[in-house]
């Protein structure tokens, strides 16, 4: 039976800086089949039409689009005011809406981070989050799209039971946890492959890179620096890992090379978790 969803991900951020068909182009020649469009790479893609237009670009240069990338946006801002929870919740349906446009059935957003100053306990902090991706998905599941919440070293998701309590008050189809190697490695540098244990099933998406294990936005090509790849793919395996995973050169500044020398550790890792078909 042929392949139905791209194997060989990028993620657009790490090639946010080159104009969007250039992008486009090195992608595929570093060997990629599909790619994260990260949301300010499309911003001059305005128009229905011109989204049609767009995914049909892509699909004839042979990369697909195959998730939404809006992590970066500031404007995730849910614990501030009242105000502020809803412009949240109206940018996460507009993400939705876009991600519908494109035919991708993911969106990737926050946990949650903790405004400067701010006193409330996690738990307080949670039940805000719970109720944002609630209303959300509400909203999402009219279109079969599912969010995927990445913590980052600084976000609230790093309490590891903050996170798996945010998953298990929601709808799984529509809602998992973005395990991204990098900043779990930086957040946890003791405790990144327990993470994924206790996290288990929760976690449906991989952001795979290296790290130093102490600079957030700096994934390094798999197996140059000092991440224990072997224990975190043996992790995978131990809990049945059955989603995706994308290549995330983020921060690095050769993500062409990064591209060489990642695709084939990737490669290795779909086939050894059973994910090459």
């Amino acid at each position: 039976m042929a392949r139905q969803t791209p194997l060989i991900r990028a993620g657009g951020i790490s090639f946010k800086d080159y104009p969007l068909e250039e992008a486009i182009e090195r992608m595929k020649r570093a060997g990629y089949d599909g790619w994260e469009v990260f949301t300010p790479q499309i911003a001059k893609v305005k128009t229905p039409e011109l989204l049609e237009q767009f995914v049909e670009y892509t699909k004839r240069a042979g990369l697909e689009v195959c998730a939404l990338n809006d992590n970066d946006n500031d404007q995730f801002r849910p614990f501030d005011t009242e105000s502020g929870f809803e412009r949240t919740l109206q940018l996460m349906k507009e993400g939705v809406r876009l991600a519908n446009a494109l035919h991708v059935r993911d969106v990737m957003y926050w946990e949650g981070v903790r405004p400067r100053g701010d006193n409330r306990s996690d738990e307080e902090l949670l039940k805000v989050a719970t109720r944002l991706y609630k209303e959300a998905i509400s909203y999402s599941s009219r279109f079969g799209v599912r969010f995927l919440a990445e913590p980052h070293p600084f976000s609230l998701g790093m309490n590891l039971e903050y996170l798996a309590k945010l998953c298990d008050g929601l709808d799984s189809r529509y809602f998992g946890v973005l395990y991204d190697t990098c900043h779990f490695g930086v957040g946890k540098p003791k405790g990144y492959i327990e993470a994924i244990r206790y996290l288990g099933k929760r976690i449906r998406y991989i952001h795979f890179s290296d790290s130093d294990l102490r600079t957030s936005e700096l994934h390094y090509p798999l197996g140059r620096g000092k991440l224990d790849i072997a224990g975190i793919v043996d992790a995978f395996a131990e809990i049945g890992y059955d989603g995706q995973i994308s290549l995330d050169t983020w921060g690095y500044p050769l993500p062409e090379e990064t591209s060489r020398i990642g695709i084939p550790v990737l490669k290795k890792t779909l086939r050894k978790l059973g994910l090459d078909r």
